[in-house]
């Protein structure tokens, strides 16, 4: 903090001036004072990391005795203003500091212990057991768009392409779209929506287009002669169950939170249970849990 101390030392003469002839500060140099609160220029020297500029330091400290002046008066006009029990916060940072402590404790032991592995026949199981919580309120799709000029001989021969059955004839439309098609997307294989589709689009698509459903390829106008091929894969209605590879990461995420909720559980119990057996817990006149009584 070498290069800018001398900014800080010049910006704390006024009150070194006043308190120069007492050394009542222990030898510290106070840069402002609020009420009976002091805040001193050594306890700023770890506040700038190295290789700031003189100017940005300078802009920061100044930034932090301010916030530091603004807190102090409010503090002080908290005490003022309120009563002796509004101000008996002891109670609350205990209880806050304990939380804390629990959480972190918490927050360890899962990290080092926690299972995050989830397999795909686990996953699976889990769709399947939980089909009501996977329903589709949008209708979802997996495409490939390809955006051609509108020439009869490009569109048929991209229509026959765009019909593939085989990884052969997927490499030969990957060709053919690298020398003729203006755009080409397919989502990486995933689902999407049919909102999400329309996003690319020129045109809307919509649940009563029965291309939809027999897995054709739709025809959009695009401007300046150009024309989207669009080859429904797959379609899934509103309604009907989720497709697997979308419900994948909640699906992973729901078995991952149930063990770690388990785990915690173990653990407040194994901690409890040891307390028990070594006499680390007692209960004095622990009150009796009520209990339902049958008239004989």
């Amino acid at each position: 903090m070498g290069k800018y101390k001398i900014t800080l030392l010049l910006s704390a003469l006024l009150l070194i001036g006043s308190c120069a002839k007492e050394d009542k500060f222990n030898g510290k140099t106070p840069l402002v004072k609020v009420y009976d609160s002091y805040l001193f220029f050594e306890d700023l020297e770890d506040l700038i990391p190295r290789g700031l500029s003189t100017e940005d330091s300078a802009a920061k400290v100044n930034n932090y005795i301010n916030v530091w002046a603004k807190q102090q008066l409010m503090i002080k006009k908290a005490e003022l203003n309120l009563t002796q029990e509004q101000k008996n916060v002891e109670k609350k940072l205990e209880e806050y500091r304990n939380n804390l402590l629990i959480y972190k404790y918490k927050d360890e032991f899962i990290s080092q212990n926690l299972d995050t592995v989830v397999t795909v026949q686990q996953a699976r199981d889990y769709y399947e057991k939980h089909q009501d919580d996977f329903k589709l309120n949008s209708s979802m799709v997996r495409v490939v768009c390809v955006l051609v000029d509108d020439e009869p001989s490009t569109i048929k021969e991209m229509k026959k392409l765009l019909e593939y059955k085989n990884d052969i004839d997927s490499a030969a439309l990957i060709e053919y779209v690298k020398e003729n098609a203006q755009n080409y997307n397919d989502f990486d294989g995933r689902w999407i929506t049919l909102r999400q589709l329309c996003d690319v689009l020129p045109g809307v698509i919509s649940e009563r287009n029965e291309i939809l459903k027999v897995h054709g390829i739709i025809s959009l106008d695009e401007q300046d002669h150009s024309i989207w091929l669009v080859k429904i894969k797959d379609y899934t209605p509103v309604g009907s169950k989720t497709p697997f590879e979308t419900a994948r990461y909640f699906i992973e995420q729901s078995i991952i939170n149930t063990r770690k909720n388990k785990l915690i559980s173990e653990l407040e119990k194994s901690v409890y249970d040891k307390a028990v057996t070594d006499g680390n817990l007692e209960y004095f006149n622990k009150p009796a849990q009520k209990t339902d009584q049958k008239n004989d």
